[in-house]
C-alpha cells in the first residue's frame, strides 16, 4: 500500500530545519493541540511535504507501514518514532474517490495504532482485542485533490436528501 500509488523515492542528506519548517512546526501542534482542522499552503518547492514528512516521521515509518508483514526486532525504532509523533501522513492519487480514501486511511490508522500499542505497551501482555487511539493529527499532503465537486454530488441538488450527504 503506498499513500501517492507509487513507489517514492527517499531523500538523502541532511534536512535543514528553515524558519518555514519551524511555522510549520507550530501551525501542527497548534491544530493538535487544539483539535482544529488545519489547512497550510504554499508555493511549490519551498518544502511543505518535507515539513510535514519530518514532523510526523513518515519517512522513518513508511516503509514498514506499506511492506506490512511479520515483526522484526529493528521495528522498535519505527513504533517508537511513531508514538512520538501521533501522526499520520497521507496522500491521495489524483483519482481517490471517497471508498478509495476512507479504505486506505483506515488501513493506515490501524496500522500506526498498532505500531504505536506496541512501543507504549511493549513490556506487557496484551490481549486481542480494541487497542487504544494514538493518533491524534492526520496530514494529507496534496489535498487539493480531494475535489468537492466530485466527492459530494448532493451538494449540487437542491432537492437531494442530504441525510447521506457528509
Amino acid at each position: 500500500m503506498t499513500t501517492a500509488g507509487t513507489a517514492r523515492t527517499r531523500r538523502t542528506g541532511t534536512f535543514i530545519a528553515t524558519k518555514e519548517h519551524r511555522r510549520f512546526v507550530e501551525f501542527a501542534d497548534a491544530v493538535r493541540r487544539e483539535s482544529y482542522i488545519g489547512l497550510c499552503v504554499g508555493p511549490a518547492g519551498v518544502g511543505n511535504t518535507l515539513s510535514a514528512r519530518r514532523y510526523t516521521h513518515w519517512d522513518t515509518a513508511e516503509p514498514l507501514l506499506e511492506e506490512w508483514g511479520p515483526r522484526q526486532g529493528s521495528d522498535a525504532a519505527v513504533y517508537s518514532s511513531l508514538a512520538r509523533s501521533r501522526a499520520v501522513f497521507y496522500t491521495p492519487t489524483t483519482t481517490s474517490t471517497p471508498r478509495q480514501l476512507h479504505t486506505e486511511l483506515d488501513a493506515v490508522f490501524r496500522r500506526v495504532e498498532a505500531c504505536v500499542d506496541q512501543h507504549v505497551r511493549r513490556d506487557q501482555k496484551v490481549l486481542h482485542g480494541a487497542t487504544p487511539r494514538y493518533v491524534d493529527l492526520l496530514v494529507i499532503d496534496e489535498a487539493d485533490r480531494l475535489s468537492p465537486p466530485r466527492w459530494n454530488t448532493c451538494a449540487t441538488d437542491s432537492t437531494a436528501d442530504r441525510s447521506g450527504c457528509s
